[in-house]
């Protein structure tokens, strides 16, 4: 009884995430069809995936001569029609390849495409991105699973004779034509718009760059670059790692040797009460003159 409970709970919720998942991708789809400039298209043809303007009608073959002849040309009909559904596929196999290099690029380039000086760059950027994004889903949309009309025979069709046979395999091959070519022009309109906004968005990521090459120096960008890393103290102190401990102190190195005799400095100033000692300038005379005295009373060899 639990298990079977849980097990309802659980589908409910993945039934929830289904609803939604279609709810946005087919309102996605309907308005980006409108906005590339379809005006025609509903909501009802985005979730059947096909439009409903070519409906068709039994051919009355009642007075058919050439039934052979017919029915060959219905069945060229139903080939050209395939090899129209061919071609689109195609198409959107390219574009989805070019859109997922360009939205590599776009990854590659994004530290770049940050490093916009201005708002409305980095606005546009990020309206160039959604657009990328949204060719994705548009082409996800196109290789989607849809119904197609298939040539069958019925059991009342294997009683018919030859004539009435071909008759209805007339009808059902230009059935099928009809079908496929609703699907398929639906198809067609899918993968313009979804040319439109790659066209658009690899357009906008072509001008930001070239605006953003032509108005900023290599020189002015490192420089810049420099002192942003200059002035931000956490990785300043991140690149110079923690401080190591102090080490040992060093021996006393050798004494140099004596410097030369600098030179004489100014002469003080004057002082105002100096005090002079008389008595020490006499006696400083006296022996002086006796030493004069002494030098001239020796005799000389």
């Amino acid at each position: 009884m639990r298990q079977a409970k849980l097990k309802n709970i659980i589908q409910t919720i993945l039934d929830c995430c289904y609803l939604l998942r279609t709810w946005l991708v087919n309102y996605l789809a309907y308005y980006s069809l409108r906005l590339y400039g379809l005006e025609n298209v509903a909501l009802n043809d985005v979730r059947t995936g096909r439009y409903s303007t070519h409906n068709y009608s039994d051919r009355n073959l009642d007075n058919a001569k050439e039934l052979d002849l017919l029915l060959s040309a219905s069945k060229e009909c139903l080939d050209n029609a395939k090899h129209r559904r061919t071609a689109i596929t195609d198409k959107c196999k390219t574009l989805i390849t070019i859109s997922s290099v360009l939205m590599g690029l776009v990854g590659f380039l994004t530290p770049k495409a940050l490093a916009f000086e201005h708002t409305w760059m980095r606005l546009i950027g990020f309206l160039a991105i959604l657009a990328l994004m949204n060719t994705i889903t548009l082409l996800l949309v196109f290789f989607g699973v849809g119904c197609e009309s298939e040539i069958s025979i019925e059991q009342d069709e294997v009683e018919l004779d030859a004539s009435n046979l071909k008759k209805s395999m007339i009808n059902g091959y230009l059935l099928c034509q009809t079908d496929m070519d609703n699907r398929t022009n639906y198809l067609v309109d899918l993968y313009k718009s979804a040319r439109f906004f790659a066209l658009f968005a690899f357009a906008v990521f072509v001008g930001l760059f070239s605006v953003s090459i032509l108005s900023t120096s290599p020189k002015e960008e490192t420089e810049r670059i420099l002192l942003k890393l200059r002035s931000d103290p956490v990785l300043t102190e991140m690149l110079r790692g923690p401080r190591g401990e102090k080490g040992k102190e060093g021996q006393i190195g050798p004494k140099g040797e004596r410097g030369g005799e600098g030179q004489v400095g100014p002469m003080g100033e004057r002082g105002d009460e100096a005090v002079v000692d008389e008595d020490a300038i006499v006696k400083r005379i006296l022996e002086s003159l006796g030493a004069q005295q002494g030098n001239a009373g020796v005799p000389q060899n």
